[in-house]
């Protein structure tokens, strides 16, 4: 890549991310009359919003939204950022009006609408939904780049200018814009077991962290109860069970009557998400677990999702197979305002990016609907901006020197298995005061392997490599400091939720002398 002409493109909004979140803010500022670009790590259709359930929460009338406010608030342990909630059951409704208008099939189903495949198809509802919006964007005033990553947001006298990145296919290249929107996602795929896409790898979080924005509830990561553990086989969520299905142990017992769980499986995994992960969790450390399926009659395998199951593995029909809890979600993030602006003037942000809309846990089909509300507002917010300013510098000198990298190597490719390893051991469900301080000596001790890699080394996977491994530091340095359990956080050492000395968030913000964080 050395010696490569830089390009150079203009845009209004530069939209960084085009999952639901990212997607809905382009079309937004594209409507506004903005000149948008829409960058993506990997296709348009990849990322995790293709991997969705398809599932919305939101208000009605049998569910208005004092009650849908409670229960977000509920579920996230009284830490949300509040505010955030009540712009949430706002505005909602107005946004699943919205993607009906885009052609997105959606039927009311109880408290939630929920993605159907009326072709019958045999898509997953993520691809279904994705689809569906990205029509949208060929007809948009909407540049659409994909496999292209952002390596660095550019600043002009503290307000945003645009953004570094590396294209697959040309190479560096930067970008001028009067706004940016992060919809970069969260950060699942720094673990072992996630059922993100592999590329999801907080990106935003460092974007963020070193332009000098702060970080809060960086501890919460939500774990998905039931997730496919079988040998070579990729662990897909589970949802949506017959009541003929269990969770059960080696002998065959029913684990969650085993610790007393009287509601519906659906129920646990949707509204108890939590518990259920801690008790999947602990039981999975003394064995292998299993989901049973065999009682389930055989009409009931030609719907989702037993069909796929058995389309990986007619065998499941008649035996027992593997699960374990997952990395699903991440609760921290960037912090914004009602109209998504971060700290940075021109900077804006939503979707799973964003921390402090579900607090401590996340109540199951609220991901989907923050995506869609926060990225509709992220996608005003920038326009307005962008008309309202005249266009900042670009710092090339930095730009230039980010952009000299070669390709993949094999060194590096073996130093993120590593961050997986160690952020999957160390800051997994169930945490505590000495291996969280095991697991901060293993990172500063990785931060000097990173720190000798010589020129050939460098490349965008080293990048990832390092803002991974910052991601990792940031969770156990917040989880260290965090003692109690809360919603999905459990501190085996502090197992009580202590409300007099913990009601608030953990904020971190990077200090880039010592590449260590600030608690606050």
């Amino acid at each position: 890549m050395e010696g490569q002409e830089l390009r150079q493109i203009e845009t209004d909004v530069l939209v960084v991310g085009s999952g639901v979140a990212g997607i809905m803010a382009a079309l937004k500022a594209a409507e506004r009359g903005c000149r948008v670009t829409l960058t993506s790590k990997v296709s348009h259709r990849g990322g995790n919003s293709a991997l969705a359930g398809g599932a919305w929460l939101v208000p009605s009338d049998d569910f208005p939204p004092d009650e849908y406010f409670n229960l977000v608030m509920e579920a996230g342990k009284r830490i949300n950022d509040a505010k955030l909630v009540r712009v949430l059951a706002q505005r909602a409704e107005s946004t699943i009006r919205a993607l009906r208008r885009m052609g997105v099939p959606l039927e009311r189903m109880g408290r939630r609408y929920s993605v159907v495949d009326r072709t019958r198809s045999g898509k997953i509802p993520g691809i279904v939904l994705m689809n569906a919006i990205l029509e949208k964007i060929e007809d948009a005033r909407i540049t659409a780049i994909p496999w292209f990553s952002i390596v660095e947001l550019l600043l002009d006298e503290g307000r945003v200018s645009g953004a570094m990145g590396v294209s697959r296919t040309e190479g560096p290249v930067t970008i001028g814009a009067k706004s940016v929107v992060l919809a970069t996602g969260g950060a699942g795929g720094i673990y072992k077991r996630h059922d993100n896409h592999r590329r999801i790898v907080g990106d935003g979080y460092w974007l963020a962290l070193a332009i000098g924005l702060a970080l809060r509830d960086m501890e919460f990561v939500q774990y998905y109860p039931i997730t496919l553990a079988e040998p070579h086989e990729p662990p897909i969520i589970l949802y949506d069970f017959p009541v003929e299905v269990r969770v059960i142990d080696a002998k065959g017992e029913d684990l969650f009557k085993k610790h007393g769980l009287q509601f519906d499986l659906n129920e646990a995994i949707e509204e108890y998400r939590d518990r259920s992960t801690l008790i999947l969790s602990q039981e999975a450390a003394q064995g292998e677990i299993y989901l049973d399926c065999t009682r389930v009659p055989r009409e009931k395998w030609a719907i989702h999702p037993l069909n796929r199951l058995e389309e990986r593995n007619p065998e499941f029909r008649n035996r027992p197979f593997s699960i374990a809890p997952a990395v699903h979600f991440f609760m921290g993030g960037v912090e914004i305002d009602e109209d998504t602006q971060t700290a940075i003037p021109g900077l804006f942000a939503a979707g799973e990016v964003v921390g402090g809309v579900h607090g401590a846990n996340r109540v199951g089909g609220n991901a989907l609907t923050a995506c869609s509300v926060f990225g509709q507002i992220a996608g005003e917010s920038a326009a307005r901006h962008a008309q309202a300013v005249s266009r900042g510098k670009l710092n090339r000198n930095r730009a230039l020197d980010m952009s000299r990298w070669n390709e993949r190597t094999t060194v590096v490719k073996e130093l993120f298995r590593q961050v997986q390893d160690l952020t999957s051991t160390y800051a997994g469900p169930i945490r505590n005061a000495e291996s969280l301080g095991e697991g901060l000596s293993r990172i500063s001790e990785m931060e000097g392997q990173l720190a000798k890699l010589g020129p050939k080394e460098r490349s965008m996977e080293l990048n990832e490599a390092k803002g991974s491994l910052l991601v990792s530091k940031a969770i156990m340095r917040a989880s260290l400091a965090r003692e109690e359990s809360r919603g999905a956080f459990c501190r085996e050492d502090f197992p009580q939720r202590d409300d007099d000395n913990w009601l608030r968030s953990i904020r971190l913000s990077l200090d880039p002398e010592t590449n260590d964080f600030i608690i606050s």
